[in-house]
This record gives C-alpha cells, sequence and structure tokens, in this order.
C-alpha cells in the first residue's frame, strides 16, 4: 500500500518537475548562468534523478526479468546518470594534493570544468538531459480539428476586398520602403534595382503560398491554422507562439522607429511614455471592433499610398538617367548581398491573413488581396528605389539615413522634407496600429483550441472584438517597449530569425498538405505547389546565412531569439498539465490543506441562504446531491443550520476534501450522509433519485456539458430542482469557461433536455458569481 502510494505521487511529480527542468535548461542553454547558480541547478538535477530513479524501482516489479527490463526503459536508466555530479566529482579530485601531479587528472579536471561552464559545452549537460524529456511527451495529445471554430459564428464579416486591400498593403509595407532603399544602394549601387525586382518576385510567390493557405482556411488564426492542419496539435502551438512573439516584437520595434525617426535622439526620455500612450489609443481601436478599425486602418493606408505616390511622381520628372551609369560598380554577388538588407520590405503577410474570418468571401478575396497588395508593394518599391537615385547621385543618397525625408527636400524644399517626415511617421504607426487590431486574433484562436487559457478567446458581446486577447496584448508590448527602449536595431535584428522561422513552416505546411491532404477543396491553388515552396524555403536559408554573416553579434541574438521559441515547448506542456484531470484534482487537495490550516470557509452565509432558497424547501423526507462542494462546505452548513434532510449524498472528486469534511461533522451526524470519490467528473446515476442536485465549479471542468446536464436530469425526482453555483475570478481558466459565461448558449443546452432554467450572473470588482438554477418538469 505504502509503495502504491508513494509510486502515485512519483508518476505526478515527473511530468511538472520535467517542465522546470525544461525551463532551467533553456535559461542555461540559450543565456547562460553563473556558478553560484549553477549550484541550484545541480541540485534540481539531483531531486530529478532521484525521482526518476525511484520511479525505476516501482516499474521493475511490472517487468521482474533483466533483458525486457532493460530494454523498456533504457532512456530513464540513462536518465539517471548523474553527470554533473560526475563532473562535480572529477574536480574535487584538484583537492587532493598527491593527485595534483598527474598530468591525466590534471586534464580530466579541466575538461570536467570546461563541460560544467563552457558556452560551447552546455549542449553536453543538455544532451545529459534529453532522455528525462522524453517522458513529458505522454502530455501531448491528439487535437481535434474542427470544421468550424468558435469565433467564426461570432465575428462580424465586414471586409470587402478594397478595404482588405488596403489594410494588406498597410500591414506588409511597415518600415522597410521608407529606409531599405537607400540600404540597397548602399550594398548594390544602381544594380539593386536587380535585387528590388528579383526580391519581388519571391515576394509575389510566397504570397500566392499564402494564398492557396488562406483560401482553404479562411480563419482568424492565420498561420497557427495552417500549422494544425499540417503538423498537429504541439508543433502548431509552437509556431502560433513564435508568431505571437514576432507581433510582439514587431509592434515595439515599428513604435521605437517611428519615434526615434521624428524625435531628436536629445529628447529620447518621451519615447516611452509616447509609445504606451500609441499602444493604447489603438488597442481601444481595435475594441472597438473591425466597423472603427477599419476606418483608422483605411485612412492610414490612404495617407501611406499618398505619400509614396507622391515622391515618385516627381522623382520621374528630375529623373536623369547618368546616376546610374556606371549600372554595376560591385561585385555581381552585391545583388544577392542587397536583397538581404532590403527583404523586411515585404514581412507582414501574417497580420494580414488574421482578418479572414471578419472578410466577405475570404476564400476567394484573401487570396487576390494577398498577391495584388504584393504587387503593388513591389511596383512602388521599384520605381521608389530607380526615382530616388535617378534624383540623387546614388553614392549620395546611399549615405541618407532619412532617405525619403532628403528626397522630399529635393523636390519641395525644406518645408516638403518636414513635411514627408511627418507623413512617414504617420505611414509606420498606421502600420503598428495594423499589426495592433490583428495580432489578438492569433492569441484568440489558440485558446479557442484550449492551448491557452480559453478566456483569451472571448468576444466583447457588442463589439465582436477578443478584447482579453487585446489587454494582454497591451502589457506585452507594453513590457517590450520598455525593455527595449532606444534598440530599434536589436529588436529588428530579433525579429528578423523569428520572421524566416515562421514563413519556412508556412511554406513547408502547403507542400504537407498537397501530400497529406489532396482531396480539400483549394479555390486558389499556387503553381508549382509542391516544389516551388522548397524552393523558396532555401531562400529563407540564404537570408539566415547572411543575417549570420552581415550582423554584428548574430549568433548572440540567434540564442535570444531561438530561446524565445524553445520557451513555448515548456509552456504547451505547462498548460496541458493545468487542464489534466489529475492535476486539477491535485490542486483541490492543496487547496484544501491549507483552507483547513488556516480555518478558511469556502462558502459565504450569503451564497448559502441563496442556493437554499432555490433548491429548497426541505423537509425530513428530502434527498439531495452535493456535488464537487469545497471541502463539504455545504453539506457542514446544513448540518449546522439543522435543516431537515431524508439523505445527502456527497459527491467529490478529492480525497483531501473528504477527509477534512469527515474531521468536521461527527459520525453521529454522518449516518445519513454517503460519501462517494469521483474517479471521473460524471454524475454517479447508481444512487438513486434525489429531489435537489447541486454542484459547485464542475461545469467549468466537465468534458462533456451536455451529457453531464443529461445525467443530472436522470438523479432528479419529478419536479426536482438544480443549482449549478459557478464562481469565477477575473482570469477564467477553467477549460469550459467561454460556454459557462455565454448565457444563450447555456440555456439553450438545458432547454434541450427539457428543464425549466434560470441563469443569474452576478458581476463583481475581480470576480463573477453564476446561478444557473431550474427544477425537472
Amino acid at each position: 500500500m505504502v509503495r502504491n502510494k508513494l509510486d502515485k505521487i512519483i508518476q505526478l511529480l515527473i511530468p511538472p518537475s520535467l517542465v522546470l527542468l525544461l525551463v532551467v535548461t533553456i535559461i542555461e542553454l540559450f543565456y547562460g548562468v553563473g556558478k553560484s547558480m549553477s549550484i541550484f541547478i545541480d541540485i534540481f538535477d539531483v531531486y530529478v534523478i532521484i525521482i526518476f530513479a525511484i520511479d525505476l524501482y516501482y516499474r521493475w516489479f511490472e517487468t521482474p526479468r533483466f533483458w525486457p527490463y532493460i530494454k523498456k526503459h533504457i532512456l530513464d536508466i540513462i536518465a539517471t546518470i548523474p553527470f554533473n555530479l560526475i563532473f562535480l566529482g572529477i574536480e574535487a579530485l584538484a583537492l587532493i594534493r598527491a593527485l595534483r601531479g598527474v598530468r591525466i587528472i590534471a586534464r580530466i579536471v579541466k575538461f570536467a570544468r570546461f563541460a560544467r561552464y563552457g558556452r560551447l559545452l552546455r549542449l553536453l549537460r543538455f544532451g545529459a538531459r534529453a532522455p528525462r524529456f522524453i517522458r513529458v511527451r505522454k502530455q501531448v495529445k491528439k487535437g481535434k480539428i474542427r470544421k468550424v471554430q468558435p469565433h467564426e459564428k461570432e465575428l462580424k464579416k465586414t471586409l470587402s476586398f478594397k478595404v482588405i486591400l488596403l489594410i494588406t498593403i498597410n500591414s506588409i509595407m511597415g518600415t522597410g520602403i521608407w529606409f531599405l532603399t537607400s540600404a540597397g544602394a548602399k550594398h548594390a549601387g544602381p544594380a539593386s534595382l536587380v535585387s528590388w525586382g528579383v526580391l519581388s518576385l519571391i515576394s509575389v510567390y510566397i504570397a500566392m503560398c499564402f494564398g492557396e493557405l488562406v483560401s482553404m482556411f479562411p480563419k482568424a488564426g492565420g498561420v497557427y491554422e495552417f500549422a494544425k492542419q499540417a503538423y498537429g496539435r504541439f508543433w502548431s502551438f509552437v509556431i502560433g507562439w513564435t508568431t505571437s512573439i514576432a507581433g510582439s516584437v514587431t509592434i515595439a520595434m515599428l513604435l521605437l522607429g517611428a519615434l526615434q525617426y521624428l524625435i531628436p535622439l536629445k529628447y529620447s526620455f518621451t519615447y516611452i511614455p509616447i509609445a504606451i500612450f500609441l499602444i493604447i489609443a489603438f488597442s481601444y481601436v481595435a475594441f472597438r471592433g473591425m466597423q472603427t478599425s477599419t476606418v483608422v486602418l483605411v485612412t492610414f493606408a490612404i495617407i501611406t499610398l499618398t505619400a509614396v505616390v507622391s515622391i515618385i511622381i516627381p522623382g520621374f520628372i528630375n529623373f536623369k538617367p547618368g546616376n546610374l551609369d556606371p549600372f554595376f560598380v560591385f561585385p555581381a554577388m552585391n545583388v544577392l548581398l542587397a536583397i538581404f538588407f532590403i527583404a523586411e520590405t515585404f514581412f507582414g503577410w501574417e497580420s494580414a491573413i488574421f482578418l479572414s474570418a471578419e472578410t466577405k468571401n475570404p476564400s476567394k478575396i484573401m487570396p487576390k488581396a494577398l498577391i495584388y497588395g504584393t504587387l503593388i508593394i513591389a511596383v512602388l518599391s521599384f520605381f521608389l528605389a530607380l526615382t530616388a537615385m535617378g534624383t540623387i547621385p546614388w553614392a549620395e543618397f546611399s549615405e541618407s539615413v532619412a532617405p525619403l525625408k532628403d528626397l522630399g527636400s529635393v523636390h519641395f524644399g525644406n518645408i516638403g522634407g518636414i513635411i514627408f517626415a511627418i507623413l512617414i511617421f504617420i505611414s509606420v504607426i498606421g502600420a503598428t496600429a495594423g499589426w495592433i487590431v490583428t495580432a489578438p486574433r492569433l492569441l484568440m484562436s489558440i485558446a479557442e483550441d484550449k492551448l491557452f487559457f480559453t478566456q483569451f478567446a472571448k468576444i466583447h458581446p457588442k463589439h465582436k472584438s477578443p478584447y482579453v486577447s487585446i489587454i494582454f496584448q497591451v502589457l506585452v508590448v507594453s513590457t517590450l517597449v520598455i525593455v527595449g527602449a532606444g534598440s530599434y536595431e536589436t529588436l529588428l535584428h530579433m525579429l528578423i530569425p523569428l520572421i524566416l522561422v515562421v514563413y519556412s513552416a508556412v511554406l513547408l505546411s502547403l507542400v504537407i498538405l498537397r501530400f497529406k491532404r489532396p482531396e480539400l477543396k483549394r479555390p486558389y491553388k499556387v503553381i508549382f505547389g509542391k516544389v516551388g515552396p522548397l524552393i523558396t524555403m532555401l531562400f529563407m536559408v540564404f537570408l539566415l546565412i547572411m543575417f549570420i554573416k552581415e550582423t554584428h553579434s548574430a549568433f548572440d541574438i540567434l540564442r535570444i531569439s531561438a530561446g524565445l521559441v524553445a520557451f513555448g515547448i515548456p509552456a504547451y506542456f505547462a498548460i496541458e498539465l493545468f487542464y489534466d484531470k489529475k492535476y486539477v484534482t491535485l490542486r483541490r487537495n492543496l487547496m484544501a490543506k491549507l483552507s483547513h490550516h488556516y480555518n478558511k470557509f469556502p462558502l459565504t452565509k450569503m451564497t448559502f441562504n441563496k442556493i437554499i432558497s432555490l433548491v429548497g424547501p426541505f423537509n425530513k423526507k428530502s434527498s439531495l446531491m452535493v456535488y464537487n462542494s469545497p471541502m463539504g462546505a455545504f453539506t457542514q452548513k446544513i448540518v449546522k443550520s439543522k435543516i431537515p434532510f431524508r439523505k445527502i449524498i456527497i459527491a467529490n472528486q478529492s480525497k483531501e476534501e473528504i477527509k477534512v469534511f469527515k474531521e468536521k461533522i461527527s459520525s453521529e451526524n454522518r449516518k445519513h450522509i454517503g460519501v462517494h470519490l469521483l474517479r471521473k467528473l460524471s454524475v454517479p446515476v447508481n444512487v438513486g433519485k434525489v429531489n435537489a442536485f447541486v454542484s459547485f465549479n464542475s461545469l467549468g471542468h466537465v468534458k462533456d456539458v451536455a451529457g453531464f446536464v443529461h445525467n443530472v436530469k436522470k438523479v432528479l425526482n419529478k419536479k426536482g430542482k438544480f443549482c449549478f453555483y459557478v464562481k469565477n475570478n477575473f482570469l477564467n481558466m477553467t477549460p469550459n469557461a467561454l460556454l459557462v459565461e455565454d448565457k444563450k448558449k447555456m440555456l439553450a443546452l438545458f432547454k434541450k433536455e427539457k428543464l425549466v432554467v434560470t441563469y443569474n450572473k452576478k458581476r463583481r470588482l475581480f470576480k463573477t458569481e453564476i446561478f444557473i438554477c431550474g427544477k425537472k418538469v
């Protein structure tokens, strides 16, 4: 019995311990820790090794033969080898004076120290832990792919082709078109026009790939939705996580870039308050819904296009062909080098497709908007680079810090330069607004699939916007602005590898779906769909190689970006464990112990009286089922209030809560009280009929709410009453939070079972109380 109990504790400890170890390992692997911190990591390693060793001991009783046991548990056996302790032991040899002179010992000690603290050989420590992480794969669930996502029924389809085209242009344009024309001239001279042409062709093809995928899955999740269809639950979360990070970094980067462009560095103390003000302002626009957001985003798009066209037209008038002669002033390879420096001009397709669920006929309109939008930007970028170098000699233009401002001064004088500086600021702020409006849709889609806390999928009943995700985005981006203030270039360098990973995953998903799901309807189909995306991925690899070659401290930036992506893995398992039934019960057990220890009673007198009034009155013939009442508090109150009853059935999933209840109520008072420990969240229908059923916070956790309600109906006598009491805080993290808080859906669900029902919700500052009550007729 003792063995079984300890074994169960170990089985519960292993997954969360490994998630925590994975977090520690990522910090150590990508960011590094000091020697003092590594001591604590070694202690934690020892703890994990001990629980693995105990687990292996109990597994022997399941397979008590040597070779079958070794074959079955070889990875777990490797995981118990204490490599770090071995390194520590070897280092300890250095303390023995007699051995200091032994050359081989000295070399081993040196290697051991290097292995424990050397940056390059952190991988050795990770390799030692790697077999342990295999154990968490049991937590990877098979995702159920819905044909219709919940948000599709609630979000309004208001965006026409013209509107989504303008928003697409606004999202993609960003800062690239304003700043990178001079960067192209700097690295390839007039031949950078070839770079613009090649990049435009590749970008249009990538837009076509996005077009095919969005025509198949026109949902708000965008790249997350494509990944879910191609890769499954786990990898779709990692890609969604990476895209979410990239979106937040993009917003912070654009804001800081715009402010640094307009406001001199001596006033840099104003960057943070202005940036946070703009974040809140645009987030409020996003909260007000797509109708308000559309007006704002379309206005910004028109200003952006007007600014570009206004600088191109006089460029043709003042064009000097001699400025482009000679055309090739650098080696031919510089044409490819220039492509890397101007590539950011076309980043942003993922932002536009987040609005698919709010677009009219998205399967046809979204591919057209992405392709036409990319073509328009390609043409504008090419003509802007051409006229710029035709107006200002390329050598002079390449040194320009603010190229469009300088062009404005050439064409329209100093006042023109100032006007264009303001227009560029407005344009970049417009791109920021586009990201702030669209990005919360990604988090909403991930939350709908319970890969993030479900509260983030809530849609405002009036404005039809994902307002909880918008609030969360405000906090994240504001934090990034504060942390990255004055570091526009650092944020840009962090963004590039993140975006390349996302785009590569999207391109590969297209190829996978061509083979995996050939039967799917494709309203738009890209040419060379099985080979073209793979060739385009080579272009992504080229950009990454150039990034490493041309960027100062590229490997350090790559480590930071890779670390941010890697944190998605423990985040996934942490969320899966949070919603796992075993850990829900464990949390209840711990809360019961704490409440009992501090004498906290989990049910107020007011709530108790209200429930009694809703399911009462009671007499000596009354029978009652109390479901998952914390520590049996409801039944304790009934007994202490001397309310008459014939029988009470307590059904609870927590052993600890049942134990506390039995301590609080004497055996004499428990004569007519039956206690049932629930192995799963279902109504015990074999205990007989009851006059009343009272449930506490169960609807948020049951797998099948409709089936649960049906079973409640089964255990009720005719005219029997029921009350479901649900108490939530601001961040309600229960799996069924959205359903339980939707009055319309809940009433329909109960009425389907032909139950008379009322739904009352009381909102307070940081909590909500819901009473779903009625009777069987």
